[in-house]
């Protein structure tokens, strides 16, 4: 069972149209308000953890520990140097707990939440890592209370991006970071896609948009739309060409055309409490 999507930042009266149908059954629309693009349907939670995010879904992640050792690594002082201390920290959508694991390391005190019942049951028993169960609007959890979450490619897969980051904007200190990374429909790779897809020269059309798990789709402009809307003020969004790693000369020259454009395949974005709408 499936429920209706509507455009979180804008009144119904601000109507849709289709960018693209995919079978029968998959149609992704964009808000002619603020031009946000969504899935028109949403799984129900027990649909989406036994079709989507069973254990088959984060078998690569766990394959590819050693890699994203180091990229939390780096992810953490990234952190660090926009908070300037250490602290609590909430990772949504935390997966098999990597970044909660390197974030305590480097002394932070960390929690984290998912939905996939499988994957909690991994980091709780196996790790003993702090990790509830469930859709964080519905996780007791105290207000005010972390000093950084991070949504690492998690915000895409929400029920309600908006009731999600407000959600989040209450659990904020009040000096405290939000960090939202998601992929970007408007990146150089995802126009040339769009064009391929819709005059029939890509053989798997829309495939890009990964419409079996992902149900948002930003845009620098409908992401920090959203992030104002939820009570966050952005004061950095950026889409680098790749963010962590070894990045080739080639790849650094990129970085400094992406920054400028917004062209890089991942939009991410620092975001500090703001006035609630």
């Amino acid at each position: 069972m499936s429920t209706k999507q509507t455009c979180p930042n804008c009144p119904p009266a601000a109507g849709t149209r289709t960018v693209f149908t995919l079978l029968p059954d998959i149609r992704v629309l964009k808000c002619r308000g603020c031009q946000l693009q969504f899935a028109e349907t949403y799984p129900d939670l027990d649909t989406a953890e036994t079709e989507i995010y069973g254990d088959r879904y984060f078998v690569e992640a766990i394959e590819q520990r050693r890699e994203r050792l180091t990229t939390f690594n780096e992810l953490m002082t990234e952190i660090e140097s926009m908070v300037g201390r250490k602290g609590r920290l909430l990772d949504v959508g935390c997966g098999d707990g990597v970044l909660l694991e390197v974030a305590a390391d480097n002394g932070w005190e960390a929690e984290g939440t998912d939905v996939a019942t499988a994957v909690v049951r991994h980091t709780r028993d196996t790790k003993g890592l702090a990790v509830h169960q469930g859709e964080v609007e519905d996780i007791a959890l105290e207000r005010g209370s972390f000093d950084v979450i991070v949504l690492n490619h998690v915000l895409e897969h929400v029920r309600d991006p908006r009731a999600t980051l407000s959600r989040l904007r209450d659990l904020l200190a009040d000096d405290g970071v939000i960090r939202v990374e998601v992929p970007n429909v408007a990146s150089l790779s995802a126009i040339t896609q769009n064009i391929q897809s819709r005059y029939n020269l890509k053989k798997n059309r829309w495939r890009h948009y990964e419409t079996g798990h992902h149900f948002w789709f930003f845009t620098p402009r409908t992401l920090a739309r959203t992030l104002n809307g939820a009570g966050l003020t952005p004061f950095q969004i950026s889409a680098p060409a790749e963010q962590w790693g070894r990045v080739s000369r080639y790849k650094r020259t990129l970085n400094v055309l992406y920054r400028l454009t917004f062209w890089g395949g991942h939009l991410i974005a620092y975001a500090r409490p703001g006035n609630k709408p």
